[in-house]
């Protein structure tokens, strides 16, 4: 998003100093076509990549939704594995008490 905001901002900017030229240009001499093709391929090609390019890039609902899938289906499978984890981590422990205190006894 703030890609985009920047481009716009830039895009302003632009068309503003394009402005200022093109009223200079018109007091002046006339400003060459080369320059004005030039900005207005510029602008083209900017223009198709921001319609077209960029959001086909982008996809951010898509990439979220396959990412919360992703998460979803690695809880469920790691789910089991942490409760058996925990178990077994509790079991050892317990057992280690239970070894020390036998051997308090003696």
């Amino acid at each position: 998003m703030k890609v985009l905001v920047a481009a716009l901002l830039l895009l302003c900017a632009c068309g503003l100093q394009a402005a200022l030229v093109r009223r200079e240009a018109e007091e002046g001499e006339a400003a060459p076509p080369a320059v004005d093709n030039f900005f207005r391929r510029q602008f083209q090609s900017f223009s198709e990549f921001v319609t077209k390019d960029l959001p086909e890039k982008l996809q951010a609902e898509e990439l979220q939704t396959q990412a919360k899938t992703y998460l979803d289906r690695a809880n469920k499978q790691l789910a089991p594995l942490a409760e058996e984890l925990r178990t077994s981590v509790i079991g050892f422990f317990s057992s280690l008490l239970q070894l020390g205190k036998g051997e308090e006894q003696h």
